[in-house]
């Protein structure tokens, strides 16, 4: 009887362990709207950073629409609460993001920046996110380098 009582405990926190990783499957970034820097960019950060931002609502976007074996089980074990979670942080980080790109626009046009400029910085970077699309499937980097590289790119940009 106390090997089954450990055996039933055992299992519990295996299935609890293995649960909670599910719990915050949504984790988007949250940016600032404005930022002490923004007044000293150049044409060129400013780009970067509206790539950057603009990689971000992406990412929440495709992951709204993309509904996995992980988000059913998240629906049945955690709700409402990890749904309202979701949610919540999608929202939070499309409305952050959106007041963001308002107000690097705002720079641009106050700075003069053109559209150029802005389609040369997104296509560096793209280039560069390619290039790590590209090793990850060749299994020339793990996915945790894989995403360590691309927030640096998103970063730096």
């Amino acid at each position: 009887m106390k090997l089954n009582n450990t055996y039933t405990i055992g299992l519990l926190l295996a299935a609890s362990a293995a649960l909670a990783g599910c719990a915050g499957s949504a984790n988007h970034e949250v940016v600032t709207a404005y930022n002490a820097s923004d007044e000293g960019m150049n044409c060129q950060q400013i780009s970067a950073e509206q790539v950057r931002v603009q990689s971000i609502i992406n990412a929440v976007n495709q992951d709204k629409s993309d509904v996995t074996g992980k988000d059913l089980l998240d629906g049945i074990l955690w709700f409402p609460f990890n749904l309202i979670a979701k949610n919540s942080n999608y929202n939070d980080s499309l409305n952050a993001a959106n007041v963001r790109l308002t107000r690097l626009d705002s720079l641009r046009q106050n700075k003069g920046c053109t559209d150029a400029e802005y389609a040369v910085e997104e296509q560096k970077i793209k280039n560069r996110l390619d290039e790590l699309d590209t090793l990850k499937a060749n299994k020339s980097i793990s996915e945790e380098e894989y995403k360590e590289a691309r927030k640096a790119v998103l970063t730096k940009g």
